[in-house]
């Protein structure tokens, strides 16, 4: 983008390839981070996702049948935002997105979810879902985010429009869905965009600016993890004996081989259901915590590494 509108480095904003896909994820759980320590930007776009999900979560637990479509509907709207071009799409940076298909199979699976469904919900937040759903992976989550984040992404790209006036030499109008927290659904809305003409296409396309404290190389909360550090962590501890006063567990490399443990994102529901229910103890909020603790955020020099 620098060099497309001759812009000299630095710059607050992921510097993307305009023609292509950049392998890149805007990270919820980097959002998350960034808002809890004091970033203005971060901490809007942190009260939109948590908003949506609120608001979700709200309507699936509803007695009322029409609330229960709605909450529904809020996921069949995820269509895949590549004004970022960020992520992996099939083809070019158009791909097929998140389709309502997906938000079926989202839907299935946290309507059925006990974590969703208990008096105090423990999975309340769009970063938890790839730790227990099927098939959700870094791209969704990353295009999950980014169209929940929209309006907030179109503020900062207006910001950097301002601080660099050759953004709006292409500048133009379009309609975008965006999630409006104040009416709880989703709706049109025109904003004014950079846009650049792709060789091959028609017609110039629109360009989201995304700040680079918002991606990381991968999401920094995901299935795997959790499963082996709190799920199989929490097991070996039911299954300490002591021995001569000696406390003896067995390996979590013995745990990994059993069948009944292989299964990450069902076990990582059950386990976590069963020790908030015995324990009153929140082992997913103890991993929000130790994906916080831990994380750091990319360089400039990584960030230029990873687009290439």
């Amino acid at each position: 983008m620098t060099e497309h509108f001759s812009i000299g480095a630095p710059v607050d904003f992921v510097d993307v390839h305009v023609d292509r896909d950049n392998r890149l994820y805007v990270d919820p759980s980097a959002i998350r981070f960034w808002a809890k320590n004091g970033n203005a930007w971060a901490g809007e776009a942190y009260a939109s996702i948590c908003e949506f999900f609120d608001k979700f979560l709200e309507r699936i637990l509803s007695s009322s049948a029409s609330e229960n479509r709605s909450a529904r509907e809020m996921l069949w709207q995820f269509h895949e935002p590549w004004e970022t071009r960020l992520g992996m799409s099939a083809v070019g940076f158009s791909g097929s997105g998140a389709s309502e298909e997906l938000g079926d199979a989202i839907w299935d699976s946290l309507q059925s979810n006990p974590l969703c469904t208990l008096r105090v919900p423990i999975l309340k937040r769009l970063e938890d879902i790839p730790l227990f759903v099927p098939k959700i992976a870094d791209d969704r989550v990353s295009d999950l985010t980014t169209r929940l984040i929209f309006r907030d992404l179109a503020k900062f790209t207006r910001a950097q429009m301002e601080l660099h006036p050759s953004l709006n030499s292409l500048a133009s109008d379009s309609e975008f869905q965006v999630w409006d927290a104040g009416s709880g659904s989703w709706s049109k809305e025109t904003i004014n965009l950079p846009h650049v003409k792709i060789d091959g296409d028609s017609e110039r396309r629109p360009l989201l600016l995304v700040p680079k404290i918002a991606v990381h190389r991968n999401l920094r909360m995901g299935p795997s993890k959790y499963w082996e550090v709190e799920i199989l962590g929490s097991i070996q501890g039911d299954l300490t004996a002591y021995i001569g006063g000696k406390a003896v567990a067995p390996s979590k490399k013995d745990l990994k081989g059993r069948d009944e443990y292989r299964h990450k994102r069902s076990l990582n529901v059950k386990r976590t259901h069963e020790i908030w229910t015995r324990d009153n103890f929140n082992l997913l909020e103890a991993y929000r915590e130790r994906v916080d603790s831990k994380y750091e955020p990319l360089s400039d020099d990584e960030i230029e590494q990873k687009l290439g």
